[in-house]
C-alpha cells in the first residue's frame, strides 16, 4: 500500500456506539487517517478532485448519489456489491462483498496500485453525464406530470 496516502472517512455514524467511538479513538492516534464528519459544499468537491481512490462500502443505498458524484469527477471507484451500486455502470471487478473487511482491503490494495486509464476515466464521466443528467431527468419528470394532469 502507498505510505503517502491518507484514508479520509467522510460522514459519521447515525447513532454513536462502542464501535464508532473506538474508530474515532484509533483515528486520533493514526496520522494517515482523517475523519471529517458530514461534509457539504466545497470540501467534498476538493476531496473528489484530489482523491486517488473512492470507496463506497455501503450495505444499503437507494440511488448512490455519492458514488455518482465520485464517478463524475473521473475517480477510480470501488463499491460494495449491493444492487443499487451495481446499477451505476462500474465494471464487475470494481465490486466487493458488502461487510467483508478482507475483500474491501484486497480491492483497495488492488486499485491503489492499478492506474485508472484515461480512456476508462473519460468513459465513466461520459456515462454519468449521459445517464444522470439532472436537467434532462427533471424535464422528463415534468412531462410525465403534465401528461397525467
Amino acid at each position: 500500500m502507498k505510505d503517502d496516502w491518507k484514508l479520509v472517512i467522510v460522514g459519521k455514524a447515525d447513532h454513536e456506539d462502542r464501535y464508532s467511538r473506538s474508530l474515532k479513538k484509533k483515528a486520533e492516534n493514526t496520522k494517515n487517517i482523517v475523519l471529517t464528519g458530514f461534509l457539504t459544499g466545497k470540501p467534498p468537491q476538493e476531496l473528489y478532485s484530489h482523491a486517488g481512490l473512492f470507496v463506497l462500502p455501503s450495505h444499503y443505498e437507494g440511488l448512490p448519489i455519492v458514488l455518482l458524484e465520485a464517478m463524475s469527477y473521473g475517480l477510480s471507484c470501488i463499491a460494495s456489491d449491493i444492487p443499487a451500486n451495481r446499477n451505476v455502470g462500474l465494471d464487475d471487478d470494481r465490486f466487493f462483498k458488502a461487510g467483508d473487511v478482507n475483500a474491501i482491503a484486497s480491492k483497495i490494495e488492488e486499485f491503489i496500485n492499478k492506474p485508472f486509464k484515461e480512456e476508462e476515466r473519460e468513459k465513466q464521466i461520459y456515462t454519468i453525464t449521459e445517464q444522470y443528467n439532472w436537467g434532462r431527468i427533471a424535464e422528463d419528470t415534468l412531462k410525465v406530470y403534465k401528461a397525467v394532469v
